[in-house]
């Protein structure tokens, strides 16, 4: 609307003041309407494109072979993870059945191995840091098996002369097949005797 338009009409400046002063303020209000409704208009046609891409996404997935996909790497994770587990614990149990035979004295290590490993294989229960049962193994296998300890006053070897121990160094008359067949503790009972022997046949 135009001043000049008011003015033929014959109306007072004050009279078309106000009117002027209120015809801007409804063409603001239809102008920030405007331009809301722009905004929104703009932004809504953003989302509904936005929303189809995403759904022409999901239409191209393979949603049955990703749900498999992320089954079998849950599944892997759980068996990875209980695996390093297991490992981690085995391997604390192991260090601490080898620091438990510190306190015994064996005739070798070869020997030391080879209990270590029948310790191992017994399976003992830990708990609070101590193996149960296994005092009463090892007490047993002093009793059984002398052999396997070191003593304050080992048996002496053969001289040559008749009697159970075969004779120091070479010349025994033994293979390294009859020291496969011995038992355990007669096995003991050779190496504490013909060490050099021992080892010369077992690595033929």
């Amino acid at each position: 609307m135009k001043r000049d338009f008011l003015k033929d009409l014959g109306l007072e400046d004050e009279v078309i003041n106000k009117i002027m002063s209120e015809n801007g303020k409804d063409i603001e209000k239809h102008k920030t309407d405007r331009d809301a409704y722009k905004t929104k208009y703009e932004d809504t046609k953003q989302l509904l494109d936005d929303a189809n891409t995403t759904i022409q996404s999901y239409k191209d997935m393979d949603i049955e072979g990703i749900k498999k996909s992320a089954e079998d790497w849950k599944t892997k994770y759980e068996t990875d993870t209980t695996a390093l587990s297991d490992k981690i614990a085995q391997q604390e149990y192991d260090h601490k059945a080898d620091k438990f035979l510190d306190k015994y004295e064996f005739s070798s290590n070869l020997v030391r191995n080879a209990v270590l490993n029948q310790f191992k294989e017994k399976k003992f229960k830990l708990e609070n840091d101590a193996f149960l049962g296994a005092d009463d193994f090892m007490k047993q296998l002093q009793e059984n098996e002398p052999g396997v300890f070191k003593t304050s006053n080992p048996a002496p070897g053969n001289t040559g002369g008749a009697g159970n121990h075969p004779r120091v160094g070479g010349g025994t008359g033994v293979t390294k097949a009859d020291i496969l067949k011995m038992p355990y503790s007669k096995r003991v009972e050779f190496y504490n005797n013909n060490k050099e022997e021992f080892n010369r046949l077992m690595n033929e």
